[in-house]
């Protein structure tokens, strides 16, 4: 039955579209199709100024099904009509308009402020976008105006009276309205007559449009007549106050002592769960919260009341709008709402784009329970943290710390915000140790040093570094820099003790050299001699460069006891045997000699040698 998909629909909390319970009925009613033309008129209401209100069997079709079968339905509206109703009737008197066009919002959304349609209508009034638009109703990544059950009034009120001049006639305006002015103008022309009633041509869905209008109005204005009870939902009350920056939603619904649903049912303009960062926003709270909201909400600190709601994106080569939307999962039209791009496929290489970032309705969600043998810390997001370099700090992985803190994949995380970690205990305890019976040293940075690499031989904690230098997390560190650590008494003297007996060597490269070749030479890894010599892993090296090697203390003492010798080849040597004989590397011999692996060695041939004394 039609009645039981409506109320379906309004049961399950979801936006109802009010113009696809409509065609649902248009569906049910077709055998009781509207006769138009001539037919017996029965008139309720004709006060001047008022829209006429009159019963034919059309208009009593309708009735009859909103008191059996729509029965459930038209309650349900009637009950929003108490909430919404006298905001909408003092409106509607701002511009001398009849107050029964307030039940017109009854039958385009059944006054569901959040109600849509297939045709991307939305809110308590149906408008598109681009007539919302016309009528100064914003939708930004923020808002959307047409939502805004004041606004949205207003707009259609404006509407309304455009439509009215137009035609001249309420009932005309009112299908106009549904149909589209042109449609209307075709049909008057047509029939020669500007009587709603003798206009055949209509689709069927305006020819029932005024009829179910009628029907609607006709209830609402006096249900007792009809077999309804006065509905007990009081007018829905607000004050308001002012936002200045972006701000959480649950935090605004703690200070003003309501549950963050019923903040959404005042404030159903919003789209995200925070309010706008670019504007002021006129927050809606239930009359007689103000005074409480001011004082709670102005007591906690700056970081906790507002958060950012965007990050900065510098496009690069080859990227557009439609891919930047796919990566951060936002629509091209929120993005060039955002940044008021007119012309969506011109971006520049550098240009700097503002991204929304969708958060949770309630800041970090955190874990109540962990794993076992770990401890619960609770960390609050620096700028440049992200989920991975929080994952390695803390010996966990990422998706461990989404799984805690319900973070969708791909979602980012914010300055300030805060999130629960599970760490092991041992890593806990050297995370959170104090420096009584440790020893203060200064660690002078060289090149290729990491805070990773630092904490690792020192036997320290990442975090700990980062603490006593009052560094960022991932804040880059740099040759020369003095970082500031407290040690164990055993650490800082192995460290005074290895200190400076390190060798720094200047190696020129030869043709053929790789780092590689050259790491296994001097037995370091080609990592660190890129790191040494702020070569990047894609970067190729070229003859007569320069690289800087720093040797340990026991590759600096043999390297000074080795002599270079000269080895004559004879008949059946291979570079394999002369290798071994020699211990020393195939590669090395080819090096020293400016020989390729593709070369063959003959009898005779002099070859260069570099060996240990003794």
């Amino acid at each position: 039955m039609v009645t039981q998909r409506l109320f379906t629909l309004e049961l399950t909390g979801a936006p109802v579209a009010a113009a696809e319970a409509r065609e649902t009925l248009n569906e049910f009613m077709e055998p009781m199709e509207v006769e138009m033309g001539a037919s017996k008129f029965i008139v309720v209401d004709d006060r001047d100024g008022h829209i006429p209100l009159v019963r034919n069997k059309a208009v009593d079709q309708f009735i009859s099904y909103f008191q059996n079968k729509g029965r459930r339905q038209f309650e349900i509206w009637l009950d929003r009509y108490s909430q919404y109703g006298p905001m909408l009737r003092e409106i509607l008197k701002e511009y001398e308009l009849p107050e029964e066009l307030a039940y017109l919002a009854m039958i385009e959304s059944g006054l569901n402020p959040k109600a849509y349609s297939r045709a991307n209508a939305s809110g308590m009034w149906q408008f598109i976008y681009s007539t919302g638009k016309k009528y100064g109703l914003r939708r930004t990544w923020y808002v959307d105006e047409r939502r805004d059950p004041e606004k949205s009034t207003h707009a259609a009120a404006k509407f309304l009276l455009d439509l009215f001049k137009e035609f001249d006639h309420w009932y005309l305006a009112l299908a106009a309205y549904n149909g589209g002015p042109g449609r209307v103008h075709r049909s008057t022309r047509l029939h020669q007559t500007s009587d709603f009633w003798q206009l055949h041509s209509l689709p069927r869905e305006t020819r029932n449009y005024i009829p179910y209008y009628l029907a609607a109005a006709i209830i609402s204005s006096n249900p007792k007549e009809y077999g309804f009870k006065d509905p007990q939902t009081k007018q829905l009350q607000y004050e308001y106050v002012d936002i200045d920056q972006s701000a959480d939603l649950a935090v605004l619904a703690r200070s003003a002592g309501v549950t963050l649903k019923t903040l959404k049912e005042y404030n159903p303009e919003l789209r995200q769960s925070a309010t706008p960062v670019d504007v002021t926003y006129r927050l809606r709270i239930p009359t007689g919260k103000k005074d409480k909201f001011m004082a709670e909400f102005n007591a906690l600190p700056a970081d906790q009341r507002f958060a950012p709601q965007h990050v900065v994106h510098k496009v690069r080569r080859g990227e557009s709008l439609w891919t930047i939307s796919k990566k951060y999962r936002v629509s091209i039209h929120d993005l060039a709402a955002v940044n008021k791009i007119r012309n969506r496929h011109r971006l520049s290489v550098g240009q700097k784009l503002t991204i929304p970032v969708r958060r949770t309705s309630s800041g970090a969600l955190l874990a109540s329970s962990g794993p076992s043998g770990h401890k619960k810390i609770v960390y609050k997001v620096k700028r440049g943290d992200t989920l991975g370099h929080l994952a390695e700090d803390y010996n966990t992985l990422a998706r461990y710390i989404r799984r805690w803190n319900k973070l969708e994949y791909g979602q980012y995380i914010l300055p300030g915000q805060k999130l629960t970690l599970w760490i092991k205990d041992d890593v806990a305890q050297t995370d959170t140790q104090d420096n009584r019976g440790r020893v203060k040293i200064t660690h002078t940075v060289k090149r290729g040093d990491t805070i990773g690499h630092i904490a690792d031989n020192y036997r320290v904690s990442s975090r700990n570094i980062l603490s006593w230098n009052k560094l960022r997390s991932r804040q880059h560190i740099y040759p020369g820099q003095k970082l500031t650590l407290w040690v164990k008494n055993d650490t800082a003297q192995k460290v005074s003790r290895n200190s400076n007996q390190g060798k720094k060597v200047t190696y020129t490269v030869k043709r053929g050299d790789t780092i590689g070749h050259i790491a296994d030479d001097y037995n370091s890894t080609a990592g660190k001699i890129r790191a040494w010599n702020n070569v990047k892993s894609e970067a190729y090296i070229r003859p007569g460069q320069k690289l800087t090697i720093w040797l340990e203390s026991d590759q600096a003492k043999n390297s000074a006891e080795e002599v270079k010798i000269y080895y004559t080849v004879k008949r059946g040597d291979t570079l394999s045997k002369i290798a071994v004989n020699h211990r020393v590397r195939i590669v090395s011999i080819l090096k020293w000699n400016k020989l390729n692996k593709s070369q063959t060695i003959f009898p005779g041939q002099k070859l260069a040698i570099w060996v240990k004394q003794g």
